[in-house]
């Protein structure tokens, strides 16, 4: 079973970044296209997948809390300011969502979509340094500021934001309106040039990094790094058309670096996992949970896949 458990573990993280990814990367382009009366149509592109795709994140939590207690109070602890800074991020942006069109006023409504900016950036860099540091082992307590800002998890700080704001790109060209679509598009292929740069960085980088703290654990870890490399050369090469192939490219592209962190804490993971008979009662309710989860997701997709029009508006 503790294997079972650190694949669902591993699913379910894949599925957060791919599917709240792409919110996140739309909510740090919020404004950066358009006029500012654009952002009811911006916010209307992605908000139907905002509360679904959260319900990822709460699972993340429940299985490390009940699979993996122990791995779970490491992370928290060794990455305390990460977690806290991810937290405060969540919270801004999902104030920014409640409360931008509570008022009328356009000061109002401009503070609040810069909230859903700043709070979905916050949260993607609070990711990448946290990501950075797993990759380069698991942290321990008491923190060390050196540590926690290694040169290798401050790329991943700035690193795991350029992905995510590819990915966020490639699903507004899908979702807004084609006037909007060409404007996100311009963005979405600086993004991919830098984009391209860091994770090459990041990747050079992580094989040394991995080599000398891991030995080949570390350095197999690192070979979904360059998957994402490839994906973000491609997608450079191909037009910047938001269909299904480049979505897919900028989904793998975002869950490379979660790849390496499982390959290279799997062994960890499944040492510390909780015990048989706990799993196995876990699983009865766990599995059937995630289930409905995934069932909710492919509804809002065949509901919402769609392109949005001008004018459109949500609840958020």
């Amino acid at each position: 079973m503790n294997v079972v458990w650190l694949l669902i573990l591993g699913f379910i993280l894949v599925g957060y970044f791919v599917l709240e990814g792409f919110v996140l990367g739309a909510g740090v382009l919020l404004g950066r296209y358009g006029t500012r009366e654009d952002n009811d149509v911006s916010v209307a592109a992605f908000a139907p997948f905002v509360l679904a795709n959260e319900v990822w994140l709460v699972a993340v939590a429940g299985v490390l809390m009940g699979a993996f207690p122990v791995v779970e109070g490491e992370i928290i602890s060794g990455l305390y300011p990460f977690v806290v800074a991810g937290l405060i991020g969540w919270v801004v942006r999902d104030a920014g969502l409640w409360f931008r069109l509570r008022d009328s006023s356009p000061a109002w409504r401009r503070l609040w979509a810069r909230a859903i900016t700043a709070g979905s950036g916050l949260l993607i860099v609070a990711w990448g340094f946290a990501l950075g540091n797993l990759l380069l082992g698991m942290p321990t307590f008491p923190l060390s500021a050196g540590a926690l800002f290694d040169p290798y998890a401050v790329i991943w700080g700035v690193t795991l934001p350029a992905l995510i704001v590819v990915h966020g790109a490639v699903f507004l060209t899908r979702r807004l309106p084609e006037r909007l679509s060409v404007e996100v598009r311009r963005l979405g292929v600086r993004a991919v040039g830098i984009a391209l740069v860091l994770v090459g960085a990041a990747t050079a980088i992580g094989v040394v990094a991995g080599y000398a703290s891991r030995g080949w654990a570390g350095v197999l870890g690192m070979f979904p790094l360059f998957g994402a490399v490839a994906a973000m050369w491609l997608i450079r090469q191909r037009p910047f058309d938001g269909s299904t192939g480049l979505f897919v490219l900028s989904a793998a592209a975002v869950c490379a670096p979660v790849l390496a962190v499982g390959l290279g804490t799997a062994p960890e993971l499944v040492s510390h996992a909780a015990g048989g008979r706990t799993l196995t009662v876990l699983a009865l309710y766990g599995i059937a949970a995630l289930v409905f989860v995934v069932a909710v997701q492919v509804w809002a997709w065949r509901k919402f896949d769609r392109r949005v029009k001008e004018g459109s508006v949500s609840f958020f």
